[in-house]
């Protein structure tokens, strides 16, 4: 029922390129729609020839609409169709299938309408309410509230772990879909009893337009799905209700106004929970209500309105408002620590299950397409590229491509894509920004600048508390002055700095007039302001944490309240803060648009900033308010209050005015959330707002009255500003740290954990052994095969496998490959480790339920191939014989000794293995005198590699430019440097570098200042000693007069990369 956040997205983007069946693209939304999305209809697929009427008379056939390829419509056909059929909607399945959409309705008025038929499924759901019901007016107390927490739990459970599970196999593997074609409970000849049941059971709900055999298989299963929602969900609010109600209670001493405010307060949470949902209905409407877009897509376009404007994930934020006003009516701890636990559970549904989807569905990574284009080399690269002429021969170089070396400066031909700089180190970002330190991200403890932040914040928390002969009071005191001073140095001082640097760029100015850089002065101010920002909280803190005693009574008066309303509000902060990062990067967190001009092209409302202009005016300081409510201090709370009094001032007179000046008038006025709220009246109906005006009339006729009113709307009107900044949604437990933790866990203990399903080996008599066997070979681009020196076959990491197989006629039609370590399993007739992800099915029979026909999954070529199989005869018997590649994200990254094992029918019974291979990198450790375009030519084969040896995307040559990166790529080449050249960087150098010339130029420079100084010694240094003359004495006179490899470093040599400047060259 609730769903991730929606992007908007653009037509035909979600469903990627059309496929054969299809006239025309069509826009997805997602179950996430639900969230950000106003479902209109505005345009259909049809063919040519087809006009509106046909296009009506279509909904009464019993076939599938399908439409053919390369039909195209004309404009004034377009403007018909969309007038003549503008509530009908067409989905899209993963085959690309376009069918007519049935309509649907809601739960509520589908379960509850007793005037309508009901079906079996609602029968169900209505007698198992009752039952709960039923307990709850017979049950005694005591009982009763314990057997609810049970049965909400259950419910709770089934509702994010049932449903989000079965919705994560229908996402990643179309499952269910897959067990519905499996069974064939849709089918009329395989069916049976079942077919005919839920035929009558889905149809009684539907309407005319509703044909069970001409939709899809998707939406009749998504049908029955939907029952197994309603079910659950019905369910989960009967036994949530339930539960609170058990828990009521009136707590003594109490009055009257108290018990009057609690009821009130939480009615209106109840009330605004409820508009929440209708809102959220409204706009969504019953497909995303129900996850559709995990089984079929609709085209629809999107309109952002009404509760979608308010707050980040509606349904998951401020949809649980209603949780905490029952809550507070119920006066019960118990209630509300359950009312979090189930808010908590759904956050962990929204990023364990819709944001995955959402990401996959409309977001997946744009693949660059390559076309011819020229890309000029600077002097640089062309200069860095003739350091060294020596060029030795390497046996892992497989493809003879041109490089760098002796290239003339000028236009280089080459493949590459137009919109990307050529190298990743000229790009503006990638100059300014590398790995800097905010607050303790990205603390490097070989960073200076890090160390000493790292040492203040120690001496000016930790120093304090150890001085146990100063009293206490005198101790709190410097804290408390401490903490001030840093929060007026951070506010005042540097809102001064910043100031001036927007008036006449004061700070930049300093720096360029003692022989610095923009760059310099921004490095500067980007490590002066995170100590600075780090000290304001750390020593906030710390007096806070020294005024804090632990409570002796945790039930006494407001203390438990206190401490949990705390620390939702350090949560808030800490969620706010992170939403605001992933949405101004390090570019607007350190105020970059102070220092670098070029950059400031615009202003983009994405992520926490759609709904708020500026989210640090309140919910910057959530946290500060939360240690005040724990410690329950006054001195506290005047540090909180002018805290957020010198950051309101901040804002204010120092960022807005710049904001104002860079980017005029793109500066929005009014947030989502101001919008929501202007747009409120529109929800009260026509009636109630006729006694409104007719009341405001007469009051309008006293002067008095109208004074007052004017007053009172010139006050609001200056407030209004402020006043909307805090209305706001509940705090986004960030739990991906959490999760990847226990993946991490899980990921090391699977082995151990796995439970292998095995076939009897009764069953499995009927199967010769001897005609199963594996045959490792290369692909036809890379060449024969070598062997190491104990005989084995020796391949080079991530180079793609080719593997012919072959079995007998009866085999499994579901059989499958995977590839091991050869220590990793002792037993060659049952395989009892995980494969993780790195195997192949011999056949697409084994592909159902992983991806429908025709279903573009934006996996590229990282999930190996599959060839079609043939029957042979081999030593005069007739088998069947096939073969797979693996490559990219099916084959190990890592150095060892493999074999590939071929199971039985999606079991893990091991029928044949294949002989042991070697994965490894040849090692150039040791090499010398290796030039920038020796390294190159080594490294490009790997890298084509890297990129699953997909000619559509991986580099053709040393001085191509990569189309795009990805972690996963970024790290695999990282590790075969590692293994190369034994030279380890950090995976984002790949991304600043982007292209394996300049990657070499990287290397070449690495090794030379990482090499022992002995070797120097040994070959260089000796016996050469300068004069003041310039003269070298004690080595051979040349008659060329080139600089030798030890002369001083010239200009040249300080360009040899553009982000390592001035190395020292051996």
């Amino acid at each position: 029922m609730d769903s991730a956040d929606l992007r908007q997205r653009k037509t035909g983007a979600s469903l990627g390129a059309a496929t054969e069946t299809t006239a025309q693209d069509v826009n997805g939304v997602s179950s996430a729609n639900k969230h950000q999305a106003h479902l209109k209809t505005d345009s259909t697929l049809i063919t040519d020839n087809a006009d509106p009427r046909g296009a009506h008379e279509r909904t009464q056939s019993d076939e599938l609409t399908v439409f053919p390829a390369g039909e195209t419509l004309t404009d004034s056909q377009r403007s018909k169709l969309a007038k003549a059929s503008a509530e009908i909607a067409y989905g899209k399945t993963p085959n690309g299938t376009i069918f007519e959409v049935p309509a649907t309705k809601d739960m509520v008025s589908e379960i509850f309408d007793l005037g309508k038929k009901k079906s079996a499924f609602d029968i169900a759901t209505l007698a198992v309410m009752g039952v709960q019901v039923l307990l709850f007016f017979t049950l005694r107390t005591s009982i009763k509230r314990w057997l609810f927490l049970v049965l909400f739990i259950f419910w709770r459970a089934s509702y994010n772990a049932g449903l989000g599970y079965l919705l994560k196999l229908q996402s990643e593997r179309r499952g269910l879909v897959a067990w519905a074609r499996e069974k064939g409970i849709f089918d009329k000849t395989r069916g049976g009893p079942w077919y005919d049941w839920l035929k009558n059971e889905l149809s009684c709900k539907m309407q005319g337009d509703y044909k069970f055999d001409a939709v899809p298989i998707e939406f009749n299963t998504w049908l029955l799905y939907r029952q197994l929602v309603d079910l659950i969900l019905m369910n989960d609010f009967t036994s949530y209700v339930c539960f609170a109600l058990s828990w009521m209670s009136f707590p003594e001493g109490s009055g009257f106004f108290s018990h009057l405010l609690r009821w009130t307060g939480g009615f209106v949470l109840v009330f605004f929970n409820i508009w929440v949902k209708l809102d959220a209905h409204r706009v969504v409407k019953d497909f995303a209500w129900y996850w559709g877009d995990f089984f079929f897509l609709i085209e629809q376009s999107l309109t952002f309105d009404g509760v979608f404007e308010m707050a980040p994930h509606p349904m998951y934020s401020v949809g649980y408002a209603g949780y905490y006003g029952i809550s507070l009516m119920m006066a019960s701890y118990m209630v509300l620590f359950v009312s979090l636990f189930a808010h908590a559970a759904q956050f962990a549904f929204l990023t364990l299950v819709e944001n995955p989807h959402i990401d996959k569905t409309y977001n997946p990574p744009q693949i660059p397409k390559r076309r011819q284009s020229k890309i000029v080399l600077d002097e640089t690269d062309i200069k860095a590229s003739r350091l060294s002429t020596s060029s030795t021969s390497s046996s892992f170089a497989m493809d003879k491509t041109s490089s760098a070396a002796g290239s003339e400066a000028g236009s280089v031909e080459t493949t590459a894509t137009t919109n990307l700089v050529p190298c990743g180190s000229k790009d503006m970002y990638n100059t300014y920004f590398r790995r800097d330190l905010i607050v303790f991200k990205n603390f490097d403890i070989y960073r200076s600048t890090d160390m000493f932040v790292a040492l203040i914040i120690f001496y000016a928390t930790v120093a304090p508390l150890l001085f146990s002969n100063a009293g206490p009071r005198l101790i709190t005191f410097v804290l408390v002055v401490q903490a001030l001073i840093w929060r007026i140095f951070h506010s005042y001082i540097l809102g001064a700095v910043l100031h001036q640097q927007s008036v006449s760029k004061f700070y930049t100015k300093h720096f360029i007039k003692h022989g610095g850089t923009v760059h310099d002065a921004f490095q500067s101010w980007k490590s002066i302001f995170n100590l600075s920002n780090s000290m304001t909280y750390a020593t906030f803190f710390l007096a806070a944490f020294k005024m804090y005693s632990i409570p002796e009574d945790w039930t006494y008066g407001t203390v438990l309240l206190r401490h949990v309303l705390g620390l939702a509000l350090i949560a808030l902060h800490i969620w706010a803060s992170v939403s605001v990062f992933e949405v101004l990067g390090d570019f607007g967190w350190f105020y970059g648009d102070f220092f670098i001009e070029d950059n400031s092209s615009g202003l983009f409302y994405t992520g926490i900033y759609r709904f708020v202009n500026n989210p640090e005016k309140v919910m910057g300081h959530a946290a500060f308010w939360g240690m005040t409510l724990i410690c329950n201090s006054w001195s506290i709370f005047i540090l909180a209050l002018f805290s957020q009094i010198s950051n309101f001032l901040f804002l204010q007179y120092v960022e807005g005015p710049h904001m104002r000046k860079i980017y005029g008038n793109k500066v929005r006025k009014d947030a989502g959330v101001v919008k929501t709220v202007k747009q409120a009246n529109k929800l009260v109906p026509e009636k109630v707002k006729e006694e409104v005006a007719k009341i405001r009339g007469k009051l309008e006729e006293s002067n008095e009255i109208q004074d007052v009113l004017k007053r009172t709307h010139d006050f609001v009107e200056e407030a209004r500003g402020d006043i909307n900044e805090l209305v706001h949604s509940v705090v986004k437990p960030r739990l991906q740290e959490m999760v990847s933790n226990s993946k991490a866990l899980l990921e090391t203990s699977r082995d151990k954990l796995l439970v292998a399903r095995t076939y009897d080996e009764m069953d499995l008599g009927v199967y010769d052994l001897t005609q199963y066997s594996l045959t490792i070979s290369s692909v036809k681009d890379e060449g024969e095969a070598q062997r190491n020196a104990n005989g084995l076959l020796r391949f080079n990491l991530g180079q793609p496998l080719n593997v012919t197989w072959t079995a007998p006629l009866n085999h499994g039609a579901k059989d499958w490959i995977g590839i091991y370590k050869v220590s990793s399993s002792s037993s060659k007739k049952v395989t009892n480790v995980a494969s993780k992800g790195r195997y192949l099915f011999t056949g697409t029979a084994g592909l159902v339920g992983e991806a429908d026909d025709g279903f573009d999954d934006h996996a590229g070529k990282g999930d190996g191939e599959v060839h079609d199989e043939q029957v042979v005869w081999i030593n005069h018997k007739e088998l069947c014989q096939g073969s797979v590649v693996f490559l990219g994200d099916k084959l190990p990254w890592f150095e060892g000794t493999f074999e590939f094992r071929y199971h039985h029918h999606d079991r893990y019974n091991c029928m044949a293995v294949s002989e042991p291979f070697e994965m490894s990198l040849p090692s150039f450790e040791a090499a010398k005198d290796l030039s920038v375009a020796d390294i190159g030519q080594q490294l490009l084969p790997y890298v084509q590699c890297c990129f699953n040896a997909d000619k559509e995307i991986m580099p053709c040559t040393v001085e191509e430019p990569f189309l795009f990166i990805k972690e996963t790529i970024a790290q695999r080449i990282v590790k075969g440097i590692h293994l190369l050249y034994g030279i380890e960087f950090a995976w984002e150098v790949v991304a600043v570098d982007m292209s394996c010339l300049h990657l070499a130029l990287r290397i070449f420079t690495a090794r030379r200042a990482l090499a022992p100084f002995s070797a120097y010694a040994e070959t260089d240094m000796s016996s050469v000693v300068a004069t003041d003359d310039n003269e070298v004495q004690g080595a051979p006179e040349s008659t060329d007069k080139t600089p030798t490899p030890s002369a001083p470093a010239s200009k040249e040599q300080e360009l040899l990369h553009p982000l390592e400047t001035k190395l020292p060259v051996a």
